[in-house]
């Protein structure tokens, strides 16, 4: 066996290798480079050339062959090769039994850096090996990667080839190349792991005889800082491409576009999938915001699509164009059967220019109304009207952050590979640029009918807003603190009412039931006799200061809370977050009014008994804690304290998801732990200690229909949630203070409100407005910086 090899690496040449790049047999540099076998061992031991072989020699033999050829057009490197192995294979020149020999050339293809072909030749006719085809430095531009940034502009890859072919078999190296570079220019992957096998299919697609295995490999060499490159390559046969469907291109494609570009698939595929899923973005900043944007929403049914849920509702700054009004911005859940993702944009287009009015004057100005398609299913769209994953998505937190509230912490970008949530964390740790927008910072609104000018708007994220005061009226004989006190006749309410929104109450809460364990339920009709004359006095009264306040009522029962509103109420506080009359969920739902979700169990008589709060056992229902800036937590307390504030979060979370169903929005609730109701002292320490914690909460649930066992999933998040609580005069607090008499319990109230404002509670309700509006401005300087 011939163990030693004699080499001559890179003699350099000039030769017609065939047509160049510009279509012409013009003479090419070129390098040979030649691998002779032989045993040298005799050599070695004498010391004496004559027993190897002389590469002196060979390397004038390959030269002044390549010069008496230099105007012979061989047509090809591999040409080039087999007449060069005849040369050193010639033992009468000092030739050898066996020779590798590569050919390579820097300039017949300008594309790449070089092209290399590779033979073994042997007189001995011992070869098994196949020749090799090596392109090197193959540099291309494409759209590839999962980054935003990546979408919008196109970026240079590095391809090498190397392919594996038979002996003298007649492929084409540059139409190779030319097929490769038509497809890559033109393609637009997320992961170099896709276009890395495409090309070796491609390959062995158009070039189907000669070829046996083809080794690709990718490098982005600008992807990571401080690195080469980063990239993946790919040994391939034919057989790995023997159940793929063949790749199509349009051979009138254009790549000149600038625009941004993602991999698609084609809208017939979707027939098959009756139902489906998508999300909308929605903004507003024209005319009556709240009024166009129900009115949209409203629309929807007529084109088949159901509304199945919606985020917490935003005001933000405007982006790009920044001189106009500031926009109210949310995202919606909808499903529907049978619509492509062009039908869904063409109805949300005829919702917004036929009958919202739409006038779009420029790009990013003013709007009566904007829906945008953010996703559908997980399919991904490229065309000139529409693409999704929406282009500038993850750029905008007047998307993503009410988005997140639709979608559990693992819902994969179709485009990214990365949660969506992930995404919203990156954005909310920037810092904006202030050239496109003033500050990405959003704050939630929950909107009133009647009002252009509403106080209940909240900074969610940083708690940069004061804590706002519900004041108590109640007008009922029983009350646990106050009953009949003050209010024996309408004069003296409207002077109680007065005197609670002087003192600082932004809210009225007028109830006509005592909810004290053990009261008595007084008739509909009593309640009504109660609660009615009260609303029209307030309204009607001449101090605009009271006429114009913001009326909340305190009624589970939904005819109280539908006449109410009728004569000009504006909030609902229902005790028993639908669980005594689910009617309500109906009225909330069509007269948009605010509605406080206050958790319970049982009634007035046995709710003291049910405090025992246990850990999902539930398969169909997954709890997660998510912060307001998308990170994912644990709660990490004692398991009893877990078992709460997941317990009422997961009960008040299935009463939310059942008045969804009936039509309520998300931007209409405000959610109210329920301290004193089904919790023991303890508890409601608890739930003061840890009430930041009931915003974090989200859940999804499974649900089966029985009759064709299809399944729907529902998440909700308390992410965006305003929160209430209501410490006042509770039973507790005489507890701890040793205070029977609930009306002296003021100072102990104003110390739970502090710890409230510090676990980022919105709204708290009070009896002694006066007392703690004092609390709350300490509070709020100390834990808010506002003062």
């Amino acid at each position: 066996m011939l163990r030693d090899t004699v080499f001559i690496k890179e003699v350099a040449a000039t030769a017609i290798t065939g047509k160049d790049a510009w279509n012409r047999p013009t003479p090419q540099p070129i390098q040979v480079s030649v691998e002779l076998n032989t045993d040298f061992h005799q050599a070695s031991v004498s010391d004496n050339l004559k027993y190897s072989l002389n590469y002196a020699v060979i390397s004038r033999n390959i030269l002044e062959f390549m010069k008496n050829n230099e105007h012979k057009n061989f047509k090809s490197l591999a040409n080039i090769g087999e007449s060069i192995s005849e040369v050193v294979l010639d033992e009468k020149k000092g030739g050898g039994h066996t020779a590798s020999i590569t050919i390579k050339s820097t300039k017949s293809e300008i594309r790449a850096d070089s092209i290399e072909y590779s033979i073994q030749r042997s007189k001995l006719d011992v070869v098994t090996d196949n020749d090799r085809v090596k392109v090197l430095g193959l540099k291309l531009l494409t759209i590839i990667g999962v980054f935003t940034f990546e979408r919008l502009q196109r970026q240079i890859v590095d391809i090498d080839l190397v392919l594996t072919v038979a002996k003298n078999s007649d492929i084409t190296i540059h139409k190779i190349i030319n097929d490769v570079v038509q497809y890559v220019e033109g393609s637009n992957f997320k992961t170099v792991e896709a276009l890395v096998m495409k090309i070796g299919q491609l390959i062995f697609q158009n070039h189907p005889k000669g070829i046996e295995s083809v080794n690709a490999k990718v490098t982005k060499p600008n992807a990571i800082s401080f690195t080469v490159g980063v990239g993946v390559s790919s040994d391939m046969t034919s057989n790995s491409f023997k159940d793929v469907e063949p790749i199509v291109i349009d051979a009138g494609e254009k790549f000149s576009s600038n625009s941004f570009n993602l991999p698609s698939q084609a809208e017939e595929s979707l027939n098959n999938i009756s139902q489906h899923t998508a999300y909308i973005a929605f903004g507003c900043n024209e005319g009556d915001p709240m009024e166009n944007i129900n009115k949209a929403l409203a629309l929807l049914a007529s084109y088949n699509i159901d509304l199945i849920s919606t985020s917490s509702l935003y005001i933000s700054k405007p982006m790009y164009y920044k001189d106009q009004n500031d926009f109210y911005n949310g995202v919606i859940k909808v499903a529907f059967k049978d619509k492509s993702p062009h039908d869904l944009l063409k109805a949300l287009k005829e919702i917004e220019y036929s009958h919202i009015s739409r006038v779009k004057e420029f790009e990013n100005g003013p709007r009566s109304i904007d829906l945008d398609i953010i996703l559908y299913d997980d399919r991904i769209v490229n065309s000139p009207d529409l693409n999704i994953p929406h282009i500038s998505m993850l750029e905008r937190t007047f998307v993503l952050q009410p988005l997140c509230e639709l979608i559990p912490p693992d819902f994969i970008h179709p485009v990214s590979a990365e949660p969506i949530h992930n995404h919203l964390k990156q954005i909310l740790m920037s810092k904006p640029d202030e050239s496109l927008q003033e500050s990405h910072h959003l704050h939630q609104i929950i909107p009133i009918p009647r009002l252009k000018h509403n106080p209940l708007t909240f900074d969610q994220l940083n708690y940069r807003h004061s804590t706002l005061i519900m004041g108590i009226l109640n007008i009922t004989p029983d009350s646990f603190s106050d009953g009949g006190n003050s209010n024996a006749s309408i004069e003296s309410v409207l002077v109680k009412a007065k005197e609670l929104i002087e003192q600082g109450s932004t809210i009225l809460d007028i109830g006509g039931v005592s909810t004290r364990p053990g009261a008595e339920e007084p008739s509909l009709e009593e309640e009504l006799r109660r609660i009615i004359p009260v609303v029209k006095a307030i309204r009607s009264h001449p101090d605009p200061l009271l006429a114009n306040c913001i009326i909340s009522i305190d009624t589970y029962r939904a005819d109280v809370a539908e006449q109410c509103l009728i004569n000009g109420a504006d909030i609902i506080n229902d005790i028993s977050m639908g669980l005594y009359d689910e009617r309500i969920f109906e009225v909330v739902a069509k007269y948009g009014c605010p509605y406080i979700m206050n958790h319970t169990r049982g009634n007035a008589q046995t709710m003291s008994k049910l405090t025992t709060y246990e850990s999902n056992t539930n398969d169909d229902i997954i709890e997660y804690i998510v912060g307001q800036n998308s990170e994912h937590q644990e709660l990490k307390f004692k398991p009893e304290v877990n078992n709460l504030i997941n317990g009422i979060s997961r009960e008040l979370s299935l009463q939310m998801l059942k008045a969804f169903k009936a039509g309520v929005k998300k931007w209409q609730i405000i959610a109210d732990p329920g301290i004193g109701f089904a919790k023991n002292l303890p508890q409601n320490l608890s739930i003061i200690r840890h009430a930041s914690t009931f915003k974090k909460y989200s859940v999804l649930v499974n649900e089966t229909d029985p009759t064709d066992n299809s399944v729907t999933h529902s998440y909700l998040s308390f992410n965006g949630l305003t929160t209430l609580l209501g410490p006042s005069r509770k039973k507790f607090l005489g507890t701890l203070t040793d205070q029977p008499v609930a009306a002296n319990r003021v100072i102990s109230t104003a110390s739970a409100i502090i710890a409230c404002i510090e676990q980022n509670t919105d709204i708290v309700r009070v009896h002694d407005v006066k007392e703690a509006k004092e609390a709350i401005k300490i509070g709020d300087a100390i834990y808010r910086e506002l003062f």
